[in-house]
């Protein structure tokens, strides 16, 4: 699977870290928020090194639609519902004013990355009512907006709310251009933090501050990030397209995402929590979806992301915890990784050179709703409660049980594992508890991985580890 994003685009290799260095601050991650982050620090001075796991944007950065939007689905009427108007009016300030930064960025460095500005829709096929209060909170914020049942889509709509003057890129193109500036460290994976040191696989970085990029904070304590967040799967497919759209659209009752590129067509959706997968293909089902719709739709990428969801809709971007002042955390972006991370690595440049007041900030990690969180708080302690029952469960399937281009739950050397036999008959044998917090594995076949239902840490058939939390690079057990 390879998005159209990275067809296009190569970044150049960087070098490991090769022994002990000491910086002003290091940024974990070198993913668009990551680099942003490096990007905002290095224009105000600070000396800043980004190291890297794998290699820079192999994340989820290049397996996003790339909307550059303030429309973030239904959101401005679930904060001012949650904390009131001052805080969703930051909201909505922060994100507009992040589509202008791209486009300052953009211009002023001549970047080539089809940058385009473009009306974002939040349309629905049922109750409008949704449609109407989240067009209302809006503008009550600040948000020039507007309601229509009028679009370009080849079906009708009960209601849309139009965000004009919104934008959409190429995200690699852009990232590749701002990244050639910045000291980055490839294949140097973060393993530890204590105080003001990180300790990775290639020596140690010490640093005045820290910054956690990396979609999923690996540091359990403090900040306990995994208990205020759970994980998202979404997929994408595309198709040539000889009509360019003039909008960029999404459901808000969870349908297609959709908008064009060049002369490609792109259909998103299929959401699930990340461990637990539908029934059905999402990938054979956006197919299906295309084909119904737009003339002569035919499949040539497809691909899938996987989202950090808070448990109240809003990042969590700031300092990462009372306990660790010299820390910084940009995650939990819940879909909307391109403007907030923007928005993100503006908060957090300037509070480290001390030009941010953290009195307020509708972001701030250490932020509290009962009313906001509690529903979700719910749902994913059942989850976890389920991944660790699941160890309980006795399977009598072996490895013989196991088809060609299949997975099971079996038994292996007297204990229970997942398996998967690929069409040449190799069989791949993996540990079904998640090294992160030791929940059960779930497989999903339309990535062919196995996922964790409790904080979304996935790894591929092979054992090789795709997704954090998890640190472990392999659960392979043959």
């Amino acid at each position: 699977m390879e998005s159209v994003w990275s067809k296009s685009v190569s970044f150049k290799k960087r070098e490991p870290l090769k022994g002990d260095i000491s910086v002003n601050t290091v940024v974990i991650g070198a993913g668009i928020a990551g680099l942003l982050t490096a990007y905002r620090l290095k224009q105000k001075g600070i000396e800043t090194a980004v190291i890297e796991a794998n290699t820079v944007c192999s994340g989820q950065t290049k397996n996003t639609t790339a909307k550059i939007t303030s429309q973030h689905g239904v959101i401005y009427s679930k904060i001012l519902n949650y904390y009131g108007e001052a805080a969703a009016r930051q909201y909505a300030a922060l994100n507009q004013k992040a589509i202008d930064d791209y486009e300052e960025i953009i211009n002023e460095k001549g970047i080539s990355c089809h940058f385009k500005r473009k009306s974002a829709y939040l349309y629905t096929l049922g109750d409008d009512k949704t449609i109407y209060k989240e067009g209302a909170a809006a503008q009550k914020v600040g948000i020039p907006c507007r309601l229509t049942t009028k679009t370009e889509l080849p079906f009708s709509v009960r209601a849309a709310l139009v965000f004009d003057n919104q934008a959409e890129f190429n995200p690699l193109e852009f990232l590749c251009a701002i990244a050639d500036e910045l000291n980055i460290y490839e294949h140097t994976q973060a393993t530890k933090i204590v105080d003001n040191v990180v300790y990775t696989n290639r020596g140690a970085v010490t640093a005045q501050n820290i910054v956690l990029a990396c979609h999923y904070p690996f540091v359990n304590f403090p900040g306990m990030y995994f208990m205020r967040m759970s994980q998202e799967r979404s997929y994408v497919v595309s198709s040539e397209y000889d009509k360019e759209l003039n909008g960029m659209y999404i459901d808000a009752d969870g349908g297609l995402s959709v908008r064009s590129y060049e002369n490609q067509l792109l259909l998103g959706g299929g959401a699930h929590r990340a461990g637990c997968p539908n029934d059905k293909d999402p990938f054979k089902t956006l197919e299906q979806a295309g084909k119904r719709l737009f003339k002569g739709f035919e499949v040539n990428s497809r691909w899938s992301a996987q989202d950090c969801i808070t448990l109240d809709s809003i990042p969590y971007i700031g300092r990462f915890s009372s306990a660790a002042p010299n820390m910084f955390v940009l995650t939990g972006f819940c879909k909307w990784g391109m403007t907030t991370s923007m928005a993100g690595a503006n908060i957090v440049s300037d509070m480290i050179i001390g030009k941010y007041s953290e009195d307020f900030n509708v972001f701030s990690p250490s932020r509290l709703s009962v009313f906001a969180s509690a529903g979700n708080a719910c749902v994913n302690t059942a989850e976890t409660v389920k991944g660790f029952a699941k160890h309980l469960k006795i399977t009598s399937l072996t490895e013989k049980d196991v088809k060609n281009s299949s997975a099971a739950v079996i038994r292996y050397k007297g204990k229970k594992a997942g398996a998967y036999r690929d069409e040449n008959g190799r069989l791949y044998v993996v540990s079904l508890k998640c090294p992160h917090l030791k929940c059960t594995l779930n497989w999903n076949n339309s990535t062919k991985t196995w996922d964790c239902p409790c904080h979304g840490s996935r790894y591929d058939y092979r054992g090789a580890l795709i997704d954090n939390p998890a640190q472990h690079l392999s659960i392979l057990l043959n």
